[in-house]
């Protein structure tokens, strides 16, 4: 009975992260937003204060690295030999949801920061929110 009980839990474990890797609104597969201001003061010296903003918010911008994108939407459902191409596939239809290109970008250039093999997002195709809401970002705040 006790393994039974464990087997049933287990699966009921399996489904829901899979349905969370799996779900049309980008967002519900990275991080919770309560980790997101965390991620952006330990780890974001040296990243643009309008980039930590519009992360803060959940949503992605042309200038992010991999991993700002990696925290908010999870890795990507397919990617290209070169690594340079990302692609966000709602499962329900198949299709593509949002399509991102990325450039090598050279560590140096970002001074105290860790890009390590960085890439930093030039192009966004598809929808730019990954399924959630647009947002207007006030550029006085920052």
């Amino acid at each position: 009975m006790k393994k039974i009980f464990l087997a049933i839990i287990a699966a009921g474990m399996l489904f829901s992260c899979a349905s969370k890797q799996q779900s049309p609104i980008l967002i519900q597969r990275g991080i919770p937003e309560d980790e997101r201001n965390y991620d952006v003061v330990q780890e974001g010296f040296g990243i643009d204060a309008r980039l930590k903003k519009i992360f803060l918010a959940g949503h992605i911008a042309e200038g992010m690295n991999k991993n700002m994108v990696n925290l908010l939407w999870g890795p990507p459902d397919k990617e290209s030999s070169d690594r340079l191409t990302w692609e966000y596939i709602n499962y329900k239809t198949n299709e593509v949801i949002t399509r991102l290109k990325w450039e090598e970008v050279d560590p140096q250039k970002f001074k105290g920061a860790d890009w390590t093999n960085a890439s930093k997002l030039i192009e966004i195709e598809g929808d730019p929110y990954g399924g959630s809401p647009p947002f207007e970002l006030d550029d006085e705040a920052y």
